[in-house]
């Protein structure tokens, strides 16, 4: 049997996806399929087991494994990776090369208090789920991931997590300003980990304590259902999302690289 990978940030977000992809362990490499989803590119991707970034010939085991793949998805089972030449390499290439904070808390946040006026609650209904995947699609427009392949990944994207909730693997919570989704996010856990995913606040309801309140109340449903489970959430290093979660009491524990070409 292969080994197990060494960093949790990766480990989690294979715990993201249970019960909607398939995992190919190699004695250099993990496969990670979503036959469901071919458009999401980090559902479709290669995990190295070592911290040595060699591009050509780790683009060339990808379009191996991928033969029909527009787009390339290159990870590293590296917990303190430090970005280098061949992360350089990759840029020059048209590769979008990211570092992101693995961030971790080992207790139960506090309840806190929920912004006046807003309610939190999971996401259930046919309504809830078409508002998560209008904001996700709006929020992700916004950073500049549009194209014409996006609205299908969306699509696509939030049917799997809902079917993945519907199996109780993990749960969807909103911020609702009456009937008007505000916030969203979600959180799939096992014993020993629970992981964030996802996390979205439309513009005009930011700066308000929302995406805090959330991260707060979906750490103690998980932790309440799984006493033990360490939280994990990943953040760009200087980024807004990164500082409300440390004032949540989540501190940087790994370093998560990856590099991608974009399918579309």
């Amino acid at each position: 049997m292969s080994a197990p990978l060494v960093s949790l940030g990766l480990a989690s977000e294979l715990l993201v996806m249970s019960g909607a992809s398939e995992v190919e362990t190699y004695p250099d490499r993990i496969v990670l399929r979503t036959p469901s989803e071919p458009t999401y590119w980090f559902g479709n991707c290669v995990i190295f087991r070592s911290d040595r970034v060699d591009p050509e010939p780790q683009i060339a085991q990808f379009r191996a494994d991928f033969p029909d793949a527009a787009h390339v998805v290159l990870q590293w089972d590296a917990p303190t990776m430090k970005l280098g030449p061949g992360h350089a390499r990759l840029a020059e290439m048209g590769f979008e090369v990211e570092a992101d904070d693995v961030l971790t808390r080992d207790t139960t946040p506090e309840a806190g208090a929920v912004p006046e006026g807003f309610l939190l609650r999971e996401i259930v209904s046919d309504d809830d789920w078409t508002q998560v995947v209008a904001l996700q699609a709006a929020t992700g427009e916004a950073a500049g991931q549009g194209g014409p392949g996006h609205a299908d990944y969306i699509a696509r994207r939030y049917a799997t997590a809902r079917r993945q909730v519907a199996e109780g693997l993990g749960a969807r919570f909103g911020a609702f300003d009456g009937a008007t989704l505000a916030a969203d996010l979600g959180i799939f856990h096992d014993a020993r980990t629970a992981r964030y995913q996802n996390v979205a606040t439309a513009p005009a309801y930011r700066r308000r304590g929302l995406c805090a309140a959330l991260v707060r109340h979906a750490g103690r449903w998980a932790r309440q259902r799984a006493p033990e489970a360490v939280l994990v959430i990943v953040a760009e290093p200087d980024g807004d999302a990164g500082r409300v979660y440390r004032r949540c009491g989540f501190a940087p524990s790994e370093r998560l690289v990856s590099a991608h070409k974009p399918g579309y």
